[in-house]
């Protein structure tokens, strides 16, 4: 038997490989998690559709049960372009960590072993491994590459649509003492009652409010773009917001030093606004995506719905997903679209070409009553 740690590789017996996989925590799978298979190109652009849990392709067939998932791979029958296939396991609708899975130990061709220990993990989705082929040979990795935001958002970033919502519609169930039903992101006031955020934060919830030391209050979803990951809010029985300013004009140069705002681990790490430093790395996302511009300042779960401000304290950016495999690599759409999107909506947000200068506590101090903590419920 070759047992395997995070990073190693070794060959598989052929082109037709098995597989099984049990987790710590034996009635997660079909409740609060399940599982995705998906084909990639060398550079992980998908290839195909992904084998999700509840559905087959036919280049695979599940087996097995809740406890003891099974799995027969044709590597050979896989969509043109395939070179390695990416194995994930991931929580429903991105409800909460995939620590609760608690463990995973993985069977390869009854040959290979892979044991991973998942109690530190607070992403909603894990690359568990992957098969791929070198030099004819078909092989597999073995990987534990969190995504912060869950299978879907972990989707739209190399380019393709995956619905990870439960598939008979429910949302958690089991641990009656699970506090988190939903997720957690942070907004920002565009109008004096509309807020934005990031779509995959509300997706699938019935119910949103916002929240502050100002106050809390219900909110609506107006318009969301899933496509580029921004939604609006209107605000429901609060006083007049006060809105942030986006920059006019062209957008941030490269190098040019920014800052997040947000509230990250929202509940664990405290109440208030956090404020994260960083530069502009570079001005476009994955696969040369003009809508994205990448940046350095840390950001954690909860960050999503951020606004990247500039040191004249202007929006140029509004934060959406990192890349857990890489340091401090993180996207944002541009305030050039967000701007787009509200006068599509017919919301007329302020914009400034100030030339002024701020220190990161004059901005975050200037900014923070324009901050909200978004909170979405399913029941």
């Amino acid at each position: 038997m070759m047992v395997l740690a995070p990073g190693a590789n070794t060959a598989v017996s052929g082109a037709r490989s098995e597989w099984t996989l049990e987790c710590g925590n034996s009635s997660a799978f079909g409740e609060y998690a399940a599982l995705a298979i998906l084909p990639v190109n060398d550079k992980r652009q998908p290839t195909g559709e992904a084998a999700l849990f509840q559905t087959t392709q036919s280049w695979m067939e599940w087996s097995g049960d809740q406890a003891k998932v099974g799995c027969k791979l044709n590597l050979s029958a896989l969509p043109p372009g395939s070179d390695r296939v990416l194995l994930i396991a991931y929580t429903f609708s991105a409800a909460g960590p995939v620590s609760e899975l608690r463990s995973l130990h993985l069977l390869v061709d009854e040959q290979i072993e892979y044991r991973l220990n998942l109690h530190d993990n607070g992403e909603a989705a894990i690359i568990i491994g992957e098969f791929y082929i070198r030099n004819q040979q078909w092989k597999f990795r073995a990987l534990a590459e969190g995504s912060a935001y869950g299978l879907a958002a972990l989707g739209r970033r190399i380019g393709i649509d995956i619905n990870d919502a439960h598939p008979k519609g429910r949302s958690r169930t089991g641990d009656p003492n699970r506090s988190r039903t939903g997720a957690t992101g942070t907004g920002f006031a565009v109008s004096q009652n509309h807020v934005l955020t990031c779509a995959h934060v509300i997706e699938g919830m019935s119910e949103i409010s916002i929240s502050s030391f100002e106050g809390r209050y219900r909110a609506e979803p107006v318009v969301i773009d899933q496509r580029n990951d921004i939604a609006l809010l209107r605000v429901m029985e609060s006083p007049a917001l006060k809105p942030v300013s986006f920059k006019k004009g062209f957008g941030c140069d490269l190098g040019e030093s920014v800052a997040a705002l947000g509230f990250p681990l929202s509940g664990f790490a405290g109440g208030g606004v956090h404020v994260t430093q960083g530069g502009v790395s570079a001005l476009f996302g994955l696969h040369n995506d003009s809508s994205l511009l990448q940046f350095t300042a840390a950001i954690q779960p909860g960050s999503s719905g951020s606004p990247l401000f500039d040191s004249s304290g202007a929006v140029v950016g509004l934060v959406t997903s990192t890349m857990p495999d890489a340091q401090n690599m993180n996207f944002a759409v541009k305030a050039s679209l967000l701007l787009s999107f509200l006068d599509a909506c017919r919301v007329d947000a302020p914009q400034t070409s100030s030339s002024k200068t701020f220190t990161t506590a004059e901005l975050a101090r200037s900014a923070q009553a324009s901050m909200w903590r978004v909170e979405a419920k399913n029941f």
